[in-house]
């Protein structure tokens, strides 16, 4: 399973594997109650924390959204976005995706080559979207 987090393609292989391989520090139980507003304050913080937290922390990023396509079934993609003078983390805008198969394996060929730009994604993905995303979430 391919995902997209901004400008980098994770291959999530087998979901459940990724889940219980022990990179993430949640019981099946906890997983199990997370919800989509949790998922999206936590890949906020992150962006806020380091708007390359993808390239900087790939390991993390990978389980976060691996917890995300669990929780928000169809979502295979996300762009966070840290606005320079972002005084808190509710200030990074967060978009969901479903982003078709194709796509994703043409973006990660592309990766496999050279580092993706968000000029590639861009035109890709979000340039293409039919119309308006909906917000992210609160805390919820």
């Amino acid at each position: 399973m391919l995902f997209l987090f901004n400008d980098v393609v994770f291959d999530l292989g087998d979901l459940k594997s990724v889940l219980r391989g022990g990179d993430i520090p949640l019981s099946s139980a906890q997983i199990e109650a997370l919800t989509p507003g949790q998922l999206t304050t936590l890949v906020r913080e992150a962006v806020f924390a380091d708007p390359n937290v993808a390239h900087n922390r790939p390991k993390n990023i990978r389980g976060l959204v691996a917890l995300v396509s669990y929780v928000i079934p169809g979502t295979n993609g996300i762009l966070a976005v840290r606005p320079d003078e972002a005084k808190s983390w509710v200030e990074v805008g967060l978009r969901h995706a479903q982003i078709p198969i194709e796509t994703l394996a043409f973006l990660w060929r592309q990766q496999d080559a050279r580092p993706l730009t968000a000029a590639d994604v861009n035109s890709a993905v979000w340039m293409r979207s039919s119309g308006p995303l909906p917000p992210a979430t609160g805390t919820g």
